[in-house]
């Protein structure tokens, strides 16, 4: 009997340990008392600023520091348009909507527009964000049959695929490296209606080109250096105007 207290006491222990944040996994039980799910990252409903009660592994209360906030983002040849709108899918009240034009002059320069949700913005924790308790992530889209867009991508970049000027560790000056190799997938036109797609992170890659980066997979310590989720859409230096439409609402981990 004193045998089987013992191992309840430890084992008890070793629960209170993962609850103050050596966690592997997320903890269910953890959740706000109201407002979004400590695994909602943005869902539009009161403006563009990433929740602030998202669960974070290896924080201080499991709970991200300064949380980022959404940031369309355009450049040369890109005419961009963005806004709030409503109604949101599957019956929520706002969702993002990023319009627009790319002018690809074919010269290796990728013009594009992107929707960016920087995660993690406290310096302390050099901007990235610990995503170690979750096992993808997953949102609601909406691309227009109009948007002719060559590619169109969701990415999680990360400290080894992005530049100092981005918050990385890249080294652009290299012979060979990873910079803006970011891992990612490709999404299509939903023909102007909401689709669900539910990513784990297994299903990201990266493209055969440039440095590889370690481990290979989106998993382990690429997990803990998370700089942003991203939507880019161009047309992948292929010369010709194209036209960008796409939504995006609730987005989350799991």
């Amino acid at each position: 009997m004193k045998s089987n207290f013992k191992i309840f006491v430890l084992l008890a222990a070793l629960g209170a340990l993962g609850w103050t944040g050596c966690n592997t996994a997320f903890p269910t039980s953890y959740m706000p008392s109201s407002g979004p799910s400590a695994a909602m990252v943005a869902n539009f409903e009161s403006g563009l600023s990433v929740n602030p009660q998202l669960a974070e592994a290896n924080r201080p209360g499991n709970q991200v520091v300064v949380p980022g906030a959404v940031s369309p983002i355009g450049g040369s040849g890109v005419v961009l348009n963005s806004a709030l709108a409503s109604p949101g899918a599957a019956g929520t009240s706002q969702y993002m909507h990023v319009w627009g034009s790319v002018n690809d002059p074919g010269n290796s320069s990728y013009p594009s527009i992107q929707l960016q949700i920087p995660l993690e913005k406290s310096p302390a924790y050099s901007a990235y964000f610990d995503a170690s308790f979750f096992t993808g992530v997953k949102f609601y889209i909406k691309v227009m049959g109009s948007d002719s867009a060559g590619k169109k991508s969701f990415s999680i970049p990360i400290a080894q695929t992005q530049p100092p000027s981005a918050g990385g560790t890249c080294n652009l000056s290299a012979s060979s490296n990873a910079c803006y190799n970011d891992f990612n997938v490709v999404y299509t036109s939903t023909n102007g209606a909401w689709q669900l797609e539910t990513l784990p992170f297994s299903s990201f890659t990266r493209g055969n080109y440039g440095a590889a980066v370690t481990p290979t997979t989106l998993s382990g310590s690429n997990l803990q250096q998370i700089l942003m989720l991203d939507w880019t859409e161009g047309n992948n230096n292929v010369m010709g105007l194209v036209n960008v439409d796409f939504s995006v609402d609730e987005v989350q981990f799991y």
